[in-house]
């Protein structure tokens, strides 16, 4: 494995940790600030590509998009 794949699996891995402690933190303030930030830093510093930026977004807007259609959070 050469040096940018590591740093590519590295954010990544960091990326998916970050998501993992949003979910968990779902309905406290600024829940996905810290996956936000992983996901453009990330980008910005090139060790992912435009493609998995948007991927990565997309999923963070969906994970918040079921959070507010659930029922439970409607109450």
């Amino acid at each position: 494995m050469n040096i940018a794949q590591r740093d590519h699996q590295n954010a990544v891995s960091w990326i998916e940790g970050e998501i993992k402690n949003m979910i968990r933190d779902l309905g406290k303030t600024n829940a996905s600030a810290a996956a936000t930030s992983c996901v453009t830093l990330a980008f910005m510093l090139r060790v992912i590509d435009d493609n998995e930026h948007r991927r990565f977004r997309a999923r963070i807007d969906e994970i918040y998009s079921n959070y507010n259609a659930s029922p439970v959070t409607a109450a």
